[in-house]
């Protein structure tokens, strides 16, 4: 049997025995979440449920006519009970029909799901259209937008939920920030009637997005500029429709805002993503789609090819890979003394800045994983030219995580909260596997770009060490408007632990100089704990 266009034959299997365990997993994982709830998900319906009674008092706001219409393509494996569900909500939170509905019978013949529709129709505020033929998730979705009327859509699959007030924080958030081109909120998995698993997310990050669909739900969207922009309209983007439409913005030179509310639930069942993302075969050759077509668009496409991650075991990831063409300057520099002070970096920052070069910092005795790293780098700063500094994940001898990307306030002054995992841990939503930005990383093992570090080096205090320049360096970012960003493809073994040789003056110097920008919550929600790692913040 031959393999898809583009794939190999071990990325072929690869991607079978991922199925095939994520098939198996799945089930085994229905089965004991139903019998034992574990302890995050019993502290979570704690915690969500003080939300909503904080979000009651809060939002008490009329919902504005026109501005939002949910989008709903519904086809025959959408379960007539789901349906039931969501719209019980969407009723019960639209009583005055200033939000339209807009839904398509998308080829039904369940009669489940036709009385369920036909019911529907009973309100004013609901658009129900119906095609024969099942025209698939893409093109159900471009037929409610073509249908819709309001400012902004809201795409919500037939089988999920919004919260009960996800429609007054909406058009809440719309109004403060302005009427932006696109939102999108933090959500949570539903399976039964128990919600877990939330997802706080970061804010608005290009890095995160080329490799996470993270915006999806729930995504609010302009409705004129989703069509300018040909929104749902590719049918290779089947698997993947909110993340082609996010991106298209991104070319488009847009950013979102992130409303940091959990607003969706993802429901997770036997033929749901949200359970396993082996139940939609075309989610691998959909993603890849989409971000082939974001780098088709860029004039140096030629030096960059899709691949799946290696790091993710034949799971829908796919990476950038740089092609070894069209080196940029760059010169190495080890580490040894962390204590020494870093203007003595100036002569060297200003000669390599003179070429337009970059300068990687290792630390003396790093063993680094893979030789490649330097166009990892050089990709990233390409892909993302507000980049200025880069760093990766160091793990000791034993296999654990000692330096990964950091964020202010965490732990204190500048803590990496994946410090202590598990070497082959993904972390917090696979976030260890993946490209992301984040407030500074370790000059332990970093690239920066010579001009920035050059300025960096003009404002320091007397007496910033070596091994806290990547602190110094992410605030400078940070008010200058650049970007710090964290790659798991910079990888490396050392024994060396730099927290510990980091001097309480220094750091007590830093929070005095950076308070106004302590905690950084851009890339670490605000939901999250500034303790623990990545526990819900009570």
């Amino acid at each position: 049997m031959g393999h898809p266009v583009g794939l190999s034959a071990d990325a072929g299997w690869r991607r079978f025995r991922y199925r095939a365990s994520a098939f198996v997993k799945g089930i085994l994982r229905r089965q004991m979440d139903n019998l034992l709830p574990n302890r995050e998900a019993a502290e979570y319906k704690i915690w969500i449920n003080e939300r909503l009674k904080e979000r009651q008092a809060r939002y008490r706001n009329s919902l504005e006519a026109g501005l939002l219409g949910v989008l709903t393509p519904v086809w025959n494996g959408s379960p007539a009970r789901h349906l039931k569900a969501l719209a019980k909500g969407l009723i019960a939170q639209n009583r005055d029909g200033a939000c339209e509905w807009v839904i398509l019978d998308n080829g039904c013949s369940k009669p489940s799901l036709l009385a369920c529709l036909e019911e529907l129709r009973a309100y004013s505020w609901v658009k129900l259209d119906r095609v024969e033929r099942n025209i698939g998730i893409t093109g159900g979705l471009r037929h409610c937008l073509e249908q819709a009327s309001a400012q902004y859509i809201l795409p919500v699959d037939a089988d999920d939920c919004l919260y009960p007030d996800a429609l007054k924080i909406v058009a809440s958030h719309v109004q403060s920030a302005g009427y932006p081109p696109l939102l999108y909120s933090d959500e949570d998995k539903l399976a039964g009637t128990r919600f877990y698993q939330p997802y706080m997310k970061p804010d608005w990050d290009p890095v995160l997005l080329l490799n996470s669909a993270y915006v999806a739900h729930l995504g609010v969207v302009d409705r004129l500029k989703a069509i300018e922009l040909g929104a749902y309209s590719d049918p290779a983007a089947e698997g993947s429709p909110d993340w082609d439409l996010f991106i298209r913005f991104l070319m488009a030179g847009h950013t979102a805002v992130h409303i940091p509310t959990v607003l969706y639930s993802w429901r997770a069942h036997a033929d749901s993503t949200a359970d396993d993302a082996a139940t939609k075969p075309y989610i691998h050759s959909s993603q890849r789609a989409v971000l082939q077509r974001f780098l088709d668009a860029r004039p140096d496409r030629e030096r960059f090819r899709l691949e799946l991650s290696p790091l993710l075991g034949g799971a829908p990831h796919w990476h950038f890979l740089r092609q070894p063409v069209c080196p940029r300057p760059l010169r190495s520099m080890v580490i040894g003394d962390l204590k020494s002070e870093a203007w003595t970096l100036a002569g060297i920052a200003q000669e390599i800045a003179a070429q337009d070069g970059l300068l990687h910092f290792i630390g003396e005795g790093v063993e680094i994983d893979d030789a490649e790293w330097p166009w990892e780098a050089q990709g990233l700063f390409e892909l993302h030219p507000d980049t200025v500094m880069i760093g990766g994940r160091i793990r000791n001898r034993k296999g654990t995580i000692t330096e990964a990307g950091r964020y202010f306030g965490f732990g204190g002054i500048c803590g990496c909260p994946d410090r202590g995992r598990p070497f082959l841990d993904p972390g917090y939503f696979g976030q260890m596997f993946k490209q992301r930005s984040v407030s500074a990383v370790s000059t332990q093992f970093a690239v920066v770009r010579a001009a920035f570090l050059v300025e960096v080096l003009a404002q320091l205090p007397e007496g910033a060490s070596l091994a806290f320049l990547g602190a110094w360096a992410g605030a400078h970012a940070l008010r200058t408007g650049r970007r710090i960003v964290y790659t798991p493809f910079l990888s490396g073994i050392s024994d060396m632990d730099w927290d510990s040789r980091v001097e309480a003056s220094e750091q007590s110097l830093f929070a005095e100089r950076n308070r106004d920008i302590i905690p950084d919550q851009r890339f670490y929600s605000r939901s999250l704990s500034l303790t623990r790692p990545f526990a819900l913040r009570r």
